[in-house]
């Protein structure tokens, strides 16, 4: 029992000390679903261990820490906080508690809206007049805001229309505008300032800030979700009903409000907002649904926490807790050695995720990672997994520390790091049977010298079977050797055999794309192309010519070098040219690119295309001159958008970036 109570107290302290960070000082300093994590294991043992239960633990409190910046006030109507599920059985099992209250099956409508992920305030109005603002604080006493809240433009300093009551208390959620946290950190960097870490903490931090001039500068938004009456006034009968009397006294209410029937209904509309809330300018983090019956409201009352008619149905956070079991180290197809972190399997955003790339030997040691380690998953634009951090109180006595390796763990050659690409790397090459079937593969991918039929697992069997060393013994592959795999039959090695002469005529981007020099890309090997025209000049280029190349700075330079100037390397292309025969017109350097409307222009992709795969539009783009980046900035000429695109949309609105639909996109290229 005593280890038990140590548990619970010393999850207590820690939660409480996030919580005085998040709330006091609007500074997280754990990611949501560690937090969520740790509550979630407190509210447990607290469940089955009810005598160490305290009034003071987080599981019990209403709302956040009191701030002494600001005076107190106490609410009319404690501010309760919301009780929550993820899943839909935490969904039925509120409408079941609601229908068991009253003893019969009662067809109830619930009314759902969005759960705006911002500060809850309290507003009063006397004579439609604005008197007095304050936020949610303890439940029971707030700070006041009023001066704050006043600069807010979208909170109406009077209210218009008919039967405004005498007194009138809006509750509601004040938020920032992803478009304008983003504005906000680009300004605090400029000038040094604090960088915030989300759009919520950016308008905490602005609605409690002593100065309100400095809340007015901040852009901050609300949206109106209840109101209180004190004296009779017209009889509402639904939630609905008074949210849309809101509206028409001037108070702005989220237009995404619907009416349920039942838990379809209310799964329905959950499933849409989840799937749309990346393509919203506002954080939110699940719906709320509520009894729309204001009677059945009443007679469900609140507990000491929450409401017994009203449910937060959160989303799946972004982020997951698992136990870390490996790390492996992969070797790249140029030599780099990446740790990769493997996992037990947790889903985001309806996707498995058992793995994660951990980059370098800096990120292991930045997180200070630990075989057995419980971590925080995220999927970075909610696409690439990513490790964010360690639950370092959860770390068990025997958790191990990983050790980056001093030998290549494919081919035992001693590893070098090189300090200025932060990377550590093998320099086998062609020797190491990492590097040299994924340069194999690279050489004839689709994006190099583009040979059909020839896929990893062949070139994998060539090697391991002797047949091919480097990409010049392709070249003199015949049918009959093929036909002696498994996988390949007699029509298919006619092809492959086929498909390996016709790639001879290529073009020379596409040439030195194949040759997969470390950092040489599809967009550098286009500059190369277009600047040294020929192999011979290219070969022996020193680092003044490199330098000269748009876009091709120490690194790119260095690398380059380094490949031609090892014999090996330099006698194969030199071999490839005059033996094997690879050659490329010389007119697709004179092509007048600059009649095309994107030529030079800097463009970024985002989101889904339907008459495009993104590699064909890349590819397409780069043809008429286009030079393709992955992020937004300043110097961005184009963001080219389709379905599904995300927080860069926003970006590139904010920086006034000229945004190219897909229909506008497909007229402009023909």
């Amino acid at each position: 029992m005593t280890s038990i109570k140590n548990k619970i107290d010393i999850l207590r302290k820690q939660i409480l000390k996030y919580e005085y960070f998040y709330h006091k000082l609007d500074q997280p300093i754990v990611s949501d679903a560690e937090y969520d994590y740790l509550l979630h294991k407190l509210y447990n043992l607290e469940l089955n261990n009810k005598e160490f239960i305290t009034s003071d633990s987080p599981t019990q409190k209403i709302g956040s820490n009191l701030s002494n910046k600001f005076k107190k006030i106490t609410h009319f109507y404690p501010m309760l906080s919301l009780d929550n599920t993820f899943d839909l059985k935490g969904y039925l099992d509120f409408e079941r508690r609601i229908k068991k209250f009253f003893h019969v099956n009662v067809e109830n409508s619930f009314c759902c809206e969005l759960k705006i992920d911002g500060i809850a305030i309290s507003i009063i109005y006397e004579d439609g007049k604005f008197i007095r603002a304050a936020t949610r604080g303890d439940g029971f006493q707030g700070e006041n805001i009023t001066l704050n809240a006043k600069t807010i433009k979208s909170i109406p300093l009077k209210l218009t229309g008919l039967n405004i009551p005498k007194r009138l208390e809006i509750r509601g959620e004040v938020f920032m505008l992803k478009s304008d946290f983003l504005e906000l950190n680009q300004t605090s960097t400029i000038k040094k300032n604090k960088y915030f870490s989300n759009p919520r903490n950016a308008a905490a931090g602005a609605l409690r800030h002593i100065d309100p001039k400095i809340t007015a500068e901040r852009k901050l938004m609300f949206f109106c979700y209840s109101c209180c009456f004190f004296s009779e006034t017209k009889k509402f009968t639904t939630h609905y009903e008074q949210l849309m009397q809101c509206a028409t006294w001037g108070l702005p209410v989220n237009q995404e409000i619907k009416n349920c029937l039942n838990y379809k209904e209310v799964l329905d509309f959950y499933k849409k907002f989840e799937q749309k809330r990346h393509l919203l300018n506002f954080d939110i983090d699940g719906i709320v649904v509520k009894v729309n019956s204001i009677e059945l409201q009443n007679k469900l009352g609140c507990n000491t926490k929450s409401p017994r008619w009203a449910i937060a149905f959160k989303f799946f956070s972004l982020e997951r807790v698992t136990r870390l079991n490996n790390v492996i180290f992969q070797v790249g197809r140029t030599g780099v050695i990446t740790p990769v972190a493997c996992f037990e399997p947790v889903y985001i955003s309806g996707v498995k995720i058992k793995k994660a790339s951990l980059h370098n030997k800096n990120e292991i040691e930045r997180l200070n990672l630990h075989i057995d380690d419980f971590i925080v998953i995220c999927r970075s634009g909610d696409v690439i997994p990513k490790v964010l951090s360690v639950v370092k109180m959860r770390r068990s006595e025997h958790a191990k520390k990983i050790i980056f390796p001093v030998f290549c763990p494919v081919c035992n050659t001693n590893l070098l790091e090189n300090k200025e690409e932060r990377v550590i790397r093998c320099h086998a090459g062609l020797i190491c049977d990492a590097q040299k079937k994924k340069s194999l593969y690279h050489f004839f991918s689709k994006k190099s010298l583009n040979v059909k039929g020839l896929g990893p697992k062949i070139i994998n069997e060539l090697v391991i079977k002797k047949f091919v060393n480097n990409p010049i013994d392709f070249f003199y592959l015949k049918s009959i050797d093929l036909i002696k795999f498994k996988t390949i039959g007699y029509k298919k090695s006619i092809e492959i055999v086929s498909s390996i002469k016709k790639c001879k005529k290529t073009t020379f981007k596409r040439f030195i794309y194949a040759l997969g020099i470390s950092n040489v890309g599809e967009v550098v090997s286009e500059k190369i192309a277009n600047y040294f025209m020929t192999i011979d000049k290219l070969m022996n280029a020193d680092v003044t010519d490199l330098n000269n190349v748009d876009g091709i700075g120490k690194i790119i330079a260095h690398n380059i070098l380094n490949y031609f100037s090892t014999n090996s390397n330099y006698n194969m292309v030199l071999n490839l040219v005059e033996k094997i025969g690879i050659s490329w017109s010389t007119q697709e350097m004179s092509i007048d690119k600059k009649i095309t409307y994107f030529y030079g222009k800097k463009i970024v992709l985002t989101g889904t295309f339907e008459s495009f795969s993104r590699t064909k539009l890349r590819t397409t783009l780069i043809s008429l001159g286009a030079i393709i980046l992955n992020n937004i900035s300043q110097k961005t000429d184009f963001l080219i958008f389709g379905k599904k695109f995300g927080s860069k949309f926003f970006k590139a609105k904010l920086l006034k970036i000229k945004m190219i639909n897909e229909e506008e996109l497909k007229s402009l290229i023909k």
